[in-house]
């Protein structure tokens, strides 16, 4: 596909905020309104063709300090740069008190950010996540069993929602009563890292609940991180504490640790989870050829990853000056990855629009790349792929429940308000699970 002229403008002269804030045409004042209406609701349920015109604009300088970038080549590269890391916690632009990076570990790019990282890597080892195999398959069943009464499913409160609290409670060793409130906590906190900052120069709505959210979360785990260093048991925040004792870090970089776990790792995987029922309710051939293969359910989380990604957006911040596909970006810089955009690029897919599970070409972004990829990706994929095996064996005549799914307002973490499915039956848990 040919460059637009603005495209073209963009890569010889990458650094011209000037050109975009004063508005010399209108492709350039189109390109800013549809970036606004990024954080417009009512465009969530499908914000993809704003996401599709605002790539096809190519690097957009959206002021002096921060550059768009939405192709997949560019989101791509910038993932791939070490000089690329994540915003400082309290570091947001226009001075508002926000941290729209809340969920980062530590400061992403320093030395205890990179340690964090490789320790949170190494504990989530293949043994640790293929000993939750049991645990999650058996609340899977659990799940199901007690919606099968009822004859109706709400994906979201029944179903994604339980599993990825649960699941990190038990890595964690945190009580499983307290399940529902981190998901709520999870819930309060997570608009923080919603756009509005840089786009408009205000705060997402709902700042006090956050703070308070925030400051509940931090005394709950400073609690646990104490309890543990005094009493270390088996469990994944007992092998943090024991690390951060080892090199004489703090007990807020672990904090910071569990909290990256409990809330970004939490939301996206309820997110994943629904975003996967409703791709294989919209795709009845899809769920026919789970319930003929359950191995298929693999496949299906990874397109769905593509397609309907739940982390639609990333930040990042140039630690030096870099060169971004002939895009000059200097230090300092903050970097907009449209990750939603990027997944449906007609430069990389053929048909970037069609649910084609196992038709891939190119490696999808959802769980970043090289030196900042998600640590704990395999406990999502974990979670996702058992709940669609499992909705594919059990859930016979699964069909939309009258009303449309309804979103989140969330921007960067875009996710299911609800998802009601009928179905004509649940089978029962004897069904034998596909071999792991």
């Amino acid at each position: 596909m040919a460059a637009s002229p603005f495209q073209e403008g963009c890569a010889m002269e990458s650094h011209r905020p000037a050109s975009l804030l004063s508005g010399e045409n209108a492709r350039e004042d189109e390109v800013r309104s549809l970036l606004l209406r990024v954080l417009d609701g009512s465009v969530r349920p499908d914000p993809y063709p704003v996401f599709n015109r605002i790539r096809e604009a190519g690097p957009v300088w959206w002021n002096e300090g921060t550059v768009v970038f939405s192709s997949y080549r560019h989101c791509a590269a910038v993932l791939r740069e070490p000089d690329a890391v994540a915003r400082r916690a309290g570091g947001c632009p226009v001075g508002s008190n926000e941290q729209p990076e809340l969920l980062a570990m530590s400061v992403a790019g320093s030395p205890e950010h990179v340690w964090l990282r490789r320790l949170v890597s190494q504990a989530l080892t293949p043994q640790r996540v293929r000993a939750l195999v049991p645990f999650v398959r058996a609340l899977v069943d659990d799940l199901l069993d007690g919606v099968a009464a009822r004859g109706r499913l709400e994906v979201v409160t029944d179903l994604a929602y339980p599993l990825p609290a649960a699941v990190i409670c038990r890595l964690l060793g945190l009580p499983q009563r307290d399940a529902s409130w981190l998901h709520r906590q999870a819930l309060l906190l997570s608009p923080a890292l919603d756009p509005h900052p840089l786009l408009t120069g205000s705060a997402p709505p709902g700042g006090d609940a956050r703070r308070l959210a925030e400051e509940e979360l931090t005394a709950y785990l400073d609690a646990l991180v104490r309890a543990r260093g005094a009493d270390p048991g088996e469990d994944l925040l007992s092998v943090l504490v024991g690390a951060a004792a080892e090199a004489r870090s703090g007990a807020a970089q672990v904090a910071a640790a569990c909290r990256y776990l409990l809330v970004a790792g939490h939301e996206t995987t309820v997110d994943l989870v629904s975003n996967g029922v409703l791709a294989l309710l919209r795709a009845p051939h899809e769920l026919q050829a789970v319930q003929r293969d359950t191995q298929y359910a693999g496949q299906v989380v990874e397109e769905v990853l593509r397609l309907d990604p739940p982390v639609q957006l990333l930040h990042r911040r140039a630690a030096a000056d870099l060169d971004i596909c002939g895009t000059r970006v200097p230090v300092g810089t903050t970097m907009v990855l449209l990750l939603a955009a990027a997944h449906r690029d007609p430069d990389v897919w053929d048909s970037p629009e069609v649910f084609s599970p196992g038709g891939a070409t190119a490696t999808h972004t959802a769980f970043g790349l090289g030196p900042h990829a998600c640590p704990g990706e395999p406990v999502a994929r974990l979670i996702a792929e058992a709940v669609l095996a499992r909705f594919g064996q059990r859930v016979t005549g699964a069909r939309f429940a009258t009303g449309s799914p309804s979103y989140r307002p969330n921007v960067t973490l875009r996710g299911l308000r609800a998802l009601w499915v009928d179905a004509d039956g649940f089978g029962g848990r004897e069904l034998p699970w596909p071999s792991s």
